[in-house]
């Protein structure tokens, strides 16, 4: 079964935070999506997920892991991940 995992980490800039979120394949550890914004929003996510879903086009059942932080438990992420079971 394929598995997937994601976070948001922030990088110190000299314009300010930039914020990354990447998405990681846990069987090959490659990443296979990711997006910066120098906010942390839902969009930031969500183009990220975009992106890994793009390059990778998992197959149903494809499990998925996040921090569960606000930017993941809105419903538009939710559906994005076709999540049929949690993986934690």
């Amino acid at each position: 079964m394929e598995g997937q995992a994601d976070d948001i980490t922030y990088i110190s800039t000299g314009e300010g935070w930039l914020y990354l979120a990447a998405v990681k394949d846990l069987y090959t550890c490659e990443i296979v999506g990711w997006s910066m914004d120098n906010r942390m929003t839902q969009t930031l996510v969500m183009d990220a997920l975009t992106a890994a879903y793009w390059k990778k086009k998992p197959a149903p059942g494809l499990m998925h892991h996040s921090d569960r932080g606000s930017q993941y438990c809105l419903e538009d992420a939710q559906i994005k991940c076709s999540c049929t079971a949690p993986f934690w």
